[in-house]
């Protein structure tokens, strides 16, 4: 571990961190633009970096584009990512009252803070979940899988049907490429290049960057309002970290609700701040602040949701499962290097794997100075027009897709991906369940071979407590969601 964290600290490692915090403020800056594509834009590039280096510059980008929709947010009540709704709820009203330096003073620090707290919970938790997985067998990971693939199902607001149709084409698309036991081909239609399957990279990309850039590009024709930015420096940086510090108990709470719904799976940062602004808000003294300017709902959502970023690692880097859509392109980066998340890739490359960690905390603190000291400098992000914007993303995206094999046919795989993902959006079915699936279908296929091998009897798998505990709570998970939606429900009335 110590020799991972020195490494983080290397003067190369430090600079890619830094990069990386600048490039994910910018694109969390401006509108339409999230984290997730941000990271997928740039998992090709790391291609020819350390793997610990573009592993550091990825988590600085998460990190910083996170923390990047607060500017919009607070500055224009457009959240530049969906995660900083209530940092424009809360900002802007204290920006419309002459404090937007001070509004971003505090966002600043409290996104560092959760940062700082999830990145330094994942340098201890992240190895003890890895040394528990150990310990799992086919039935175990069969039940793991399956129960995440259930709480990504039950846990999005879209109706359950269409989570479960997206949750299906995941694990279809998932079958391309050699039967891993037979090694048969499936659904290749004799195409050579399908053999080893969709390229997950490509798949990515046209997911969540060319169908963005198809995205700005009709808003760009269709013609967008300029932005007018009326906006100071930061001043009173002591009155900022005076509230920090006298708001320590709404960073405890803000930082264990984020972190607890990183962890799950489907639940990303989207939602955590709504979850932690109504946590703080029946804990407050002046809960009539709320919505009205309160410093105290900003930091808890700021707090909330950069916590949020660390809790949805540790489930990717111990288990091989993304806890988010952003976390999820980390699966394509590591691959890229060779590296397979899961418990093994802290005994097989530890070292990597704790100069992210590491860096992951450099990053944070990074962002923390970064964004209380330069941010004025980052809101001119927001005058881009979003033709630009279009034609930088749908560029990299080209660039992207080739640049992992130095093939056309991803490229293609690339377009083929996007135009699937414009007719899911169409007919309103999520993308999350179909990349988690995509991610999670091969090794779930694998152990539940070897499971049904195993585990022949019913009285084989209960001795297996594990296993049925993960299966139990996962039945009851969804019995629940199906009986909270069916018609006549008190939810419904």
């Amino acid at each position: 571990m110590l020799d991972g964290v020195l490494a983080a600290l290397a003067p190369a490692a430090l600079a890619f961190g830094v990069v990386g915090v600048v490039v994910g403020i910018v694109f969390g800056a401006i509108p339409g633009l999230t984290a997730t594509l941000a990271i997928a834009l740039f998992v090709p590039v790391t291609f020819a970096m350390e793997p610990a280096n573009g592993l550091i510059m990825l988590g600085g980008i998460y990190a910083g584009a996170i923390f990047g929709g607060s500017i919009s947010a607070v500055l224009i009540n457009v959240p530049g990512t969906p995660a900083s709704i209530i940092t424009g709820w809360e900002g802007h009203a204290m920006a419309r009252q002459g404090q937007a330096p001070y509004a971003l003073g505090l966002a600043a620090v409290s996104s560092g803070v959760g940062g700082l707290v999830s990145a330094l919970v994942m340098l201890f938790l992240a190895p003890v979940v890895a040394r528990l997985a150990l310990t799992f067998g086919p039935a175990e990971f069969v039940a793991l899988l399956v129960f995440s693939l259930v709480v990504v199902v039950v846990m999005l607001e879209t109706p359950l049907a269409r989570n479960l149709a997206g949750c299906a084409i995941g694990l279809a698309l998932g079958t391309i490429g050699l039967d891993p036991v037979n090694g048969v081909p499936r659904f290749t239609f004799g195409v050579a290049d399908l053999a080893s399957g969709l390229n997950l990279v490509a798949v990515l990309i046209g997911f969540f960057c060319m169908t963005q850039a198809l995205v700005l590009a009709r808003e760009a024709a269709q013609g967008a309002r300029r932005v007018e930015l009326a906006f100071g420096g930061v001043r009173g940086a002591w009155r900022v970290l005076a509230t920090v510090v006298s708001h320590f108990r709404t960073y405890l709470r803000a930082c264990s609700v984020g972190l607890f719904l990183g962890v799950m799976p489907a639940i990303g940062p989207e939602s955590t701040p709504f979850v932690a602004h109504a946590v703080e808000k029946r804990f407050s003294r002046e809960p009539e602040r709320f919505g009205r300017g309160s410093p105290a709902g900003l930091l808890a959502a700021e707090a909330s949701v950069s916590a949020n970023v660390g809790g949805s690692l540790i489930p990717l880097l111990s288990l091989g499962i993304p806890g988010s859509g952003a976390a999820a392109m980390f699966i394509g980066a590591l691959t890229l290097h060779g590296l397979r998340p899961g418990p093994l890739l802290f005994t097989e490359r530890g070292d990597v794997v704790y100069a992210f960690l590491g860096g992951f905390v450099v990053a944070n603190l990074a962002m923390m100075l970064i964004g209380l000291f330069a941010i004025r400098y980052f809101a001119v992000a927001l005058l881009v027009p979003k033709g630009v914007i279009a034609s930088f993303v749908a560029l990299f995206s080209l660039f992207g897709a080739y640049a992992v094999n130095n093939s056309l046919f991803d490229v293609g795989v690339m377009f083929a991906a996007a135009a699937l993902a414009l007719a899911l959006r169409a007919v309103s079915i999520p993308i999350l369940p179909v990349v988690l699936a995509l991610i999670l279908g091969g090794l779930l296929e694998e152990n539940l071979v070897v499971f049904a091998i195993t585990v022949p009897t019913l009285e084989a798998l209960l001795a297996r407590p594990i296993a049925v505990a993960l299966f139990a709570v996962t039945a009851l998970i969804l019995a629940l969601t199906v009986w909270r939606r069916v018609p006549g429900h008190p939810r419904f009335g």
